[in-house]
């Protein structure tokens, strides 16, 4: 295993521990960014793997008033689409009043309008405190993806930003923050369960996905089998 994956792996017996820990860690480091900063900057990504994690983060005790809570990526499509990763996270916080999420997808209908808006609304969370990131079976990460032009041009932009990428399944529009955006977050998680997963990461310097333009920036990565 390439060594720089091995210093900031955490590695747990059981999916149920490690959603256990990294729902503790991340309330640890919003409750920091309170503490000094007054507000947190958090950024969520999709799919089904955090989504345990979301549950605990909805039931903490978290003063969610002072949390702003944005999208890595998102599915162009309505947010009642259940393909949209804001829908699905602002139901699992439906209890929670003061839980208030960016949305991606303004404008469902206008695709450039869209990446346009994002990018104004997404400024706030540039050097934010936790971004949680997932990584897919084919080495993309965010929405940032394999043999798609766009997704290249967002792992090599060198400003911060918000653009639209090719994904290889349906919905293939989707909306994305680029590696620079993403790597200017202060904590940059990375959560995976399974051992092919596993593999794939540690492969990734070697396959060159795009998993590989940001292994050595995380911060800490989360693993169960």
């Amino acid at each position: 295993m390439d060594n720089k994956i091995m210093e900031r792996l955490i590695s747990f017996d059981s999916k149920e521990e490690a959603f256990d820990r990294l729902t503790q860690r991340i309330i640890a480091l919003i409750e920091k960014a309170q503490e000094t900063k007054g507000n947190a900057r958090v950024l969520l990504s999709g799919g089904g793997t955090p989504m345990p994690v979301y549950e605990k983060l909805s039931d903490s005790s978290l003063d969610f008033s002072k949390i702003a809570f944005g999208l890595v990526d998102d599915r162009f499509v309505p947010v009642q689409d259940p393909a949209s990763n804001e829908g699905v996270i602002r139901n699992i916080f439906r209890n929670q009043p003061d839980f208030t999420l960016e949305p991606m997808v303004e404008n469902p209908q206008d695709y450039a309008e869209s990446i346009s808006q994002c990018n104004q609304a997404y400024r706030k969370f540039i050097n934010g405190d936790v971004i949680l990131l997932g990584m897919g079976g084919d080495g993309h990460f965010a929405s940032l993806f394999p043999n798609d032009e766009p997704s290249v041009e967002g792992l090599h932009a060198t400003e911060y930003g918000c653009l639209g990428t090719n994904a290889p399944s349906h919905p293939t529009k989707r909306v994305s923050t680029n590696l620079a955006f993403i790597e200017s977050i202060e904590h940059r998680i990375l959560l995976i369960t399974g051992k092919d997963k596993l593999e794939k990461l540690k492969a990734s310097p070697a396959e060159k996905t795009p998993i590989s333009y940001i292994v050595d920036n995380l911060t800490e990565i989360y693993y169960a089998p």
